[in-house]
């Protein structure tokens, strides 16, 4: 299916490329997040919530670094309000620990590749507009280890600077490099030539340590959520029943629209678009369809492949609450809103090979905000805030 979309074709033909060379570098990296609503289904007895999972992102995690200031932020502004219970707790804006856990990670990763002297490179967009929040993760990552030499650059300008030796070591402006973090190469507006592409195909190649390699990378599209949520599949990787049922507790409806059963999600989505989301291979927000744009893009697309990458899925209705969302578009709503959240979890994730884990664990979260009426939940293309889980 996700050869009928040129930008995940892309992605699997670098990947089947470096298998058929061999893998280079068996250790995998990842830093992630995996993405929570809350869902109040209202047509139940006693109008009972669970958690929903919404995505799981392996490539270009954001806002780890602003997340890991805000409950400061907000613990201020509670003071200056002059907000105090002896009920609430000595810090109702629970801490947000996401820094130091990620540049542990990348301390890690760097000293597994054996080199103190090669550098980590952060690859990110030519005109980055969420620069504070990498150079957060920047600043963690020197006061954790201040040996580590970061280098920022485009893809590129990896295409036009790097060579690669017959040993696959990667070189950048001659300089060898350990590990290579991905703040870009997650949306097709990330490769916007030719040089692009060649400049991941050569990293994917190398034996330095990605973050995350293009196995991982797929592993986060959002098919591959669509076919885990499948009868058989968690049971046929995980052996722990219990395990296996918390996993499926947090699911919500996932669909194919391939082959038979893809007709029937289909007309299921035709007929009641309200209920569902759209969601094609992408990252970054902005992407997913709702309600009529369902149907209509359906309506088109069954003509062609086009939809075959696309996912449907049940849409989470989350409980509303009111709140202020500040935000410095002067067009931006005013004063109180009706509001929804979405809860991130972030983790590290470290292996050698298939058998030996040297890192798992969850470190921190992202809440994010926006007004009710918003389908898209972004910070980065200015729809939701960022928030911090306050305890009752």
């Amino acid at each position: 299916s996700l050869q009928g979309d040129e930008y995940s074709s892309n992605l699997m033909n670098i990947y089947i490329q470096v298998v058929k060379e061999g893998i280079a570098q068996p250790i995998n990296f990842m830093l992630t997040r995996s993405d929570y609503m809350l869902d109040w289904n209202q047509s139940s007895d006693n109008n009972q919530m669970s958690i929903k999972q919404v995505e799981f992102n392996t490539i270009s995690v954001g806002y780890a670094g602003s997340a890991s200031v805000v409950p400061s932020l907000h613990r201020y502004v509670l003071k200056e309000l002059g907000i105090s219970d002896k009920c609430i707790p000595e810090q109702p804006c629970c801490n947000n620990n996401c820094l130091e856990p990620f540049a542990g990670g990348v301390q890690t990763a760097w000293k597994l590749y054996g080199n103190e002297k090669a550098i980590v490179l952060f690859v990110v967009l030519h005109n980055e507009n969420n620069v504070c929040d990498q150079r957060f993760f920047e600043y963690a990552i020197k006061k954790t280890d201040p040996s580590i030499n970061i280098v920022r650059c485009t893809l590129a300008e990896i295409a036009e600077n790097s060579t690669l030796a017959d040993d696959k070591t990667l070189y950048y402006k001659k300089q060898e490099v350990a590990l290579v973090y991905y703040r870009s190469a997650y949306a097709p507006y990330c490769y916007p030539s030719q040089k692009e592409w060649d400049a991941r195909l050569l990293v994917e190649r190398s034996r330095c340590i990605k973050c995350p390699n293009i196995a991982s990378h797929l592993a986060g599209v959002k098919k591959i959520q669509q076919v885990l949520a499948e009868p058989g599949v968690l049971e046929s990787l995980i052996s722990d029943k219990k395990s296996i049922e918390r996993m499926r507790s947090t699911f919500t409806g996932l669909y194919s629209l391939e082959g038979e059963g893809g007709k029937k999600s289909i007309e299921m989505a035709l007929k009641n678009p309200e209920k569902f989301v759209l969601k094609p291979p992408r990252e970054g927000g902005g992407n997913n369809l709702f309600g009529e744009e369902i149907r209509t893009f359906l309506n088109i697309a069954t003509d062609n492949d086009e939809h075959l990458a696309y996912i449907l899925m049940d849409r989470i209705f989350p409980p509303v609450t009111v709140n202020y969302i500040v935000n410095a578009n002067p067009k931006s709503r005013q004063g109180i809103e009706k509001v929804i959240s979405e809860l991130g979890i972030y983790g590290v994730y470290i292996s050698r090979g298939s058998d030996e884990i040297i890192c798992n664990c969850a470190c921190g979260y992202l809440l994010r905000t926006k007004n009710v009426e918003e389908n898209e939940g972004g910070v980065g293309i200015g729809v939701a805030g960022l928030d911090s889980a306050y305890l009752v």
